[in-house]
């Protein structure tokens, strides 16, 4: 129980600090109509980040603004979270935009293809999005099959409706499936498909494969893809923040549990 107690002790301090401030750290953003707002999507794919998102596509769509860029730097995370991350952006109104900072591994690349637009930087990735365990091991053999089944459907028909290549979206998550455009073999069978920027931007038959361009930043992008107004930046609340804390603790708390019983 002491050895607990430590412990408990210098993760307090953390936690009291987040829910001191969690009243008070408001995010106060003034969004303009003919704004363009962005969405921070950094870390692990949650709960708490699904509904920062979805507070964020709502204040831009309630504000009119003239554009939404989700700035992703993820490897993943909970496939329910992103799905539902992904049926909120399905239902978004206003041109959507993915501006991929560094990764959008796993989650984080169903979660693009559920924009319109999607940019890269110089040095980025995305894909490698087969579901697994959350101890990071592969599913078995009977389940593996009923889930890449579901989500190959749903996600040819996300990357269909907002303008991507099917193919591409279904060799994310599926490594049975090959991708060829026109007599060229982009991807070949048996292994995940992951495009780098360079990949993804490259142009056959007149389109790119994935990524609509290279971008060295969200400004760049709004440049390029000539976004009106101002860039506004969505920032947590501070329950939010408590949120996102409790998320990253999550494991340490568990560790410190199992160690301590």
């Amino acid at each position: 129980m002491s050895s607990r107690f430590q412990m408990f002790r210098k993760i307090a301090p953390a936690l009291l600090f987040v829910v001191a401030i969690g009243p008070t750290a408001q995010g106060r953003e003034i969004i303009r109509k003919g704004d363009t707002v962005i969405v921070p999507l950094k870390g692990e794919v949650s709960p708490a980040l699904h509904l920062f998102v979805r507070r964020g596509l709502k204040l831009a769509e309630s504000a009119e603004a003239s554009a939404i860029v989700i700035e992703m730097n993820t490897y993943g995370g909970r496939l329910d979270s992103a799905e539902e991350i992904t049926s909120a952006l399905n239902r978004v109104t206003i041109p959507t935009y993915t501006y991929i900072d560094s990764n959008a591994g796993s989650a984080g690349a169903l979660i693009a293809l559920a924009t319109k637009h999607i940019y890269m930087a110089p040095v980025s990735a995305i894909g490698a999005a087969a579901p697994v365990l959350s101890t990071g091991q592969d599913l078995p053999e009977t389940i593996r099959e009923k889930t890449i089944s579901y989500w190959s459907a749903l996600v040819r028909n996300m990357a269909s409706q907002n303008g991507h290549n099917p193919d591409v979206g279904e060799a994310f998550m599926n490594k049975d499936k090959e991708v060829k455009i026109g007599d060229r073999v982009v991807h070949a069978k048996g292994s995940l498909l992951t495009l780098n920027a360079k990949e993804a931007t490259e142009m056959i038959n007149g389109k790119p494969v994935l990524a609509d361009g290279i971008a060295q930043s969200v400004d760049d992008l709004a440049k390029k893809a000539k976004l009106g107004g101002q860039l506004v930046r969505l920032q947590p609340t501070g329950f939010e923040q408590f949120a996102f804390w409790i998320t990253a603790l999550a494991p340490l708390l568990l560790l410190v549990g199992i160690v301590c019983a």
